[in-house]
């Protein structure tokens, strides 16, 4: 009876020992399916995070796509603005080729009737000096029909449609800044606003209910975007009319022909020449503009021009850069005409009055062709400074490169929270075995405390994100970040030093960490991907 009563008090013992394995092993269970839970809402969380990290950069890139190609758009309006004003000035001199011609066939008539006194014994005497009566007769019908004013008349309306075609292109630049400063206020609505429509809805899919956007990095976003753009006003002038200065055709400069003779406005130069109510020259002419000095050139400068205050009066090829402004356009022309007709050949000044006769087409108030004081038939001369001083050529987006990478090109953060229990059905569970939520579970007194086990995080689950809007061309690394050519590109990137600031106002503990691990031992003095 002993020995059975002594087997029977060890009877039970590895059940209980089963019970609390069991135990442990649902523990561990419920443990691992929150862990797999948590995990896969943390890699949705990062994607989300990366997500609209480069959805906002690329709509940064785009926008600055839109200001490259917009600002190519202006400077062209620009370059078309100096194109009327040369066209203008070189349209001038037609009123003058009459008057210049005149004085050509005076010399011309001097030549002849000098061969016909010292040849008086010669057979060919007589029709010298025919020719040279001729060639008075022709001065004196060129000098009436300058005074006419024919010629004048013609040119003097195309100033109406001159200004209105300034007034046209000025009001396309104004239209295509307009839609660049839209353009910039609407990016800058976005990142205030953190928020890119169903994006974190198809990234978190139901869990985005228990999901939030950190906005405490969107100030970090807009300063960022904001210090993008260059706002030195007289800075922006300059640059782009150097940019006009260097990109209008060669016509526009300098005059340049081919190589001096200008076919483009004097193709039938003979019969604009010819005097309608006498025989006229038939002779050979052309039209000769000196390259050099200030001679046929456009520019635009800070100052205003004959008839207004002050200011420079043109601009030559080799004005200091100091002076180019861009708040005008000025055209200025100087040539001569040389003619031969019959056996004599001469020379001509356009302009003949250019000294006392300066005139002006101004946009924006007004368009008009003046003479000088000496004019007394008020026509338009050559030699005319065409002004256009109405003219604002700060109206367009630069931007402001900085010395050192990465050039002021912008940063976009991201950072976003969830809590890690939900699924992707947007339940937690059906692994919460704590009634209370809180993930740890309490199994009473063990000794003097209580006893705790957490299954679960039970702090929300975040996640940071940084991408670069950044400046590259194709085959070249060395073009600088400009706001005139349309090659911007958006990556995601990695975080720098610089950035722990940010990531301090979302996680202090990650930023600790992030820039602890930047600099451990192991893995090249890398722990986390931090530049």
């Amino acid at each position: 009876m002993k020995k059975l009563f002594r087997v029977s008090r060890t009877r039970g013992q590895a059940m209980i020992l089963g019970v609390v394995t069991l135990l442990i092993l649902a523990l561990v269970v419920f443990i691992t399916f929150n862990v797999t839970v948590s995990v896969q809402q943390k890699i949705r969380l990062q994607n989300y995070a990366d997500a609209k990290a480069f959805s906002l950069a690329v709509v940064e890139a785009r926008a600055l796509n839109h200001f490259a190609y917009t600002n190519r758009a202006i400077a062209s309006s620009y370059v078309g603005m100096a194109n009327v004003h040369a066209y203008m000035s070189e349209a001038a001199m037609l009123v003058d080729l009459k008057m210049a011609a005149s004085s050509v066939m005076g010399i011309i008539s001097g030549i002849e009737y000098a061969e016909c006194y010292c040849c008086w014994a010669g057979p060919c005497c007589f029709s010298h000096c025919i020719h040279g009566m001729e060639a008075n007769i022709n001065s004196i019908g060129l000098l009436i029909d300058w005074v006419s004013g024919r010629m004048g008349q013609k040119i003097r309306q195309l100033d109406q449609p001159a200004m209105n075609l300034m007034r046209a292109l000025d009001a396309h630049v104004t239209m295509l800044n307009g839609s660049q400063q839209a353009v910039r206020l609407g990016v800058t609505a976005t990142l205030m606003q953190g928020n890119l429509g169903s994006l974190m809805q198809e990234n978190m899919q139901k869990a985005a209910g228990v999901t939030q956007d950190e906005n405490a990095v969107n100030i970090f976003n807009t300063q960022q975007w904001n210090q993008v753009f260059f706002s030195n006003t007289q800075q922006k002038q300059r640059i782009m009319a150097e940019t006009v200065n260097a990109t209008r055709q060669d016509f526009a400069w300098n005059r340049k022909g081919s190589p001096l003779v200008q076919p483009v406005l004097f193709p039938q130069l003979a019969k604009l020449i010819k005097a309608s109510l006498w025989m006229g020259p038939n002779g050979t002419w052309a039209v000769l503009q000196s390259p050099g000095g200030v001679n046929g050139r456009t520019g635009a400068t800070d100052g205003n021009f004959p008839g207004q205050s002050g200011g420079m009066v043109f601009m030559t090829q080799d004005s200091q850069p100091s002076s180019t402004r861009g708040q005008s356009i000025s055209s200025f022309d100087w040539g001569t005409l040389t003619g031969t007709w019959r056996h004599g050949a001469g020379v001509g000044q356009l302009p003949m009055l250019g000294p006392i006769s300066a005139g002006e087409m101004v946009s924006g108030q007004s368009a008009r062709h003046t003479g000088g004081f000496l004019d007394f038939f008020n026509r338009p001369h050559s030699g005319s400074q065409h002004s256009s001083p109405q003219i604002k050529m700060e109206r367009f987006m630069e931007f402001n490169i900085d010395a050192n990478a990465p050039f002021n090109q912008p940063a976009v953060f991201a950072a976003v929270s969830t809590d890690g229990r939900v699924n992707e059905f947007g339940i937690r569970g059906p692994y919460e075995v704590a009634k209370d939520g809180t993930g740890t579970l309490r199994i009473g007194k063990v000794g003097s405390q209580d006893g705790e086990i957490t299954l679960t995080n039970n702090e929300r689950t975040k996640a940071f994100s940084k991408a670069l809007v950044y400046y590259h061309r194709i085959g070249d690394w060395s073009d600088y970040p400009n706001l005139f050519n349309p090659y911007w590109r958006a990556k995601l990137h990695p975080l720098t030093q610089t950035d722990m600031a940010t990531l301090a106002t979302i996680d202090t503990n990650a930023a600790t960490v992030a820039g602890a691990a930047s600099g451990a031992p192991h893995s090249g003095g890398k722990g986390v991907n931090i530049q």
